[in-house]
Order: structure tokens, then C-alpha cells, then sequence
């Protein structure tokens, strides 16, 4: 093999490294069938960001950019939602009492952040059960009924924002038909300040 060779398989070999660390979720993936039995959680977190995006620029906004230490701080509530199978803001575990404590525990710098959260049921009712929603379908379920509350549609269309974490978690239930999703949206402001604003939906 030549210089000119090897520097081009070098090329091909770090592009496709590049693309290894950072895979797009194809839409095929994300029209899957969700069941209790299969949930895949970062599938569903995918959904809903794509979902928020989607919604942002049909309002005439920035997408968001997705930021992995905000999925960790969503994760952490979302996790402690669906174990206390709760809806709310708080946690007693420590460092995660509030958004503002779970932003910096993921080792995020003082800035702008909400949070929406949210539970609803995981298969759609008796009566429409066709078949179970794909994780796209759900995803826009779940934006629908926080687009529908004043607050978290605030915190959803705030021009203010330009990163974005995601996170959902099931709880089974005893029966198939009590099975619950509990996903967190966790919306944050990069800037130079070192000023930290917090409001809940």
C-alpha cells in the first residue's frame, strides 16, 4: 500500500470511527412497535427529541441540540418517577432535589434550565388498540399532552434555550394494560453567566 493509499483509508477509517460514536437514529427505527416486553428507553428519548425539534422549528424556532449530560440529568427523575410511580419535580435522593441540583450534579455549569415532566399510559386504550404506537407515535402522544398545558408548552417553545436532554422510563404494572412511561424533558441554556434560573412544568 502507498502513502496516497494509506491516507485515504486513514480518512475512511476516522470518518467511520466518527460515525460509530455518534449513530443517527434512521426513521425506520423509530417507527418499531413499542411494547412493554421490548421498551427500549434511548429509542423512545430519541423519539421525543426528534418529536421537540420537530415542533420547535414548526413554531418557527431553533432546533435544539442534543446534549448527553442533559439526558443523564432527565434520566435521573425519570428513574425516580417511574420507582415512586409519581409525577413531579422533586426527588428526595441527594444531589438531585430539583433540576437545579441534577444539572450541576451531571457536571453542567450554571445556566438557564426547565424541565417538563410527564406520565402516561404505555398502550393506547381498549377500544383504539389496532396495534401498540411505534416509538414515533408515542413520542407525539406525549408532546401532544404537554403541548397541551400551558407551562410546559412555555418551557417547549422558549427562544431562550439551545440544548435539550430527553429521558423515559416504564413501569410495568401488574397487568399488561397498567403499564406507565414517565419521560422528562430537560431544556437548558448555554451562556456565560453564571446564573441559574429554574421553573418546572
Amino acid at each position: 500500500m502507498n502513502s496516497l493509499q494509506g491516507a485515504v483509508w486513514g480518512l475512511v477509517g476516522a470518518f467511520l470511527a466518527g460515525c460509530a460514536q455518534a449513530p443517527v437514529p434512521t426513521p425506520a427505527r423509530l417507527n418499531r412497535v413499542m411494547t412493554a416486553e421490548t421498551f427500549d428507553p434511548v429509542l423512545l428519548s430519541t423519539a421525543i427529541f426528534e418529536e421537540s425539534n420537530r415542533i420547535r422549528v414548526e413554531h418557527g424556532l431553533e432546533a435544539l441540540a442534543h446534549m448527553e449530560a442533559l439526558d443523564a440529568a432527565a434520566g435521573e427523575q425519570a428513574t425516580y418517577l417511574a420507582l415512586s410511580q409519581t409525577v413531579g419535580h422533586q426527588s428526595p435522593f441527594p444531589d438531585e432535589h430539583n433540576i437545579g441540583e441534577r444539572i450541576t450534579h451531571v457536571g453542567l455549569a450554571a445556566s438557564h434550565a426547565t424541565e417538563n415532566a410527564i406520565r402516561m399510559p404505555a398502550r393506547r386504550p381498549d377500544e383504539e388498540a389496532v396495534r401498540d404506537y411505534t416509538y414515533a407515535e408515542y413520542a407525539a402522544f406525549l408532546l401532544e399532552g404537554w403541548l397541551n398545558s400551558p407551562t410546559h408548552r412555555a418551557n417547549m417553545l422558549d427562544p431562550r434555550v439551545n440544548c435539550l436532554g430527553c429521558a423515559a422510563r416504564l413501569s410495568h404494572g401488574i397487568e399488561p394494560s397498567e403499564a406507565t412511561v414517565y419521560a422528562i424533558q430537560v431544556f437548558y441554556a448555554k451562556t456565560e453567566k453564571e446564573v441559574f434560573s429554574v421553573k418546572g412544568g
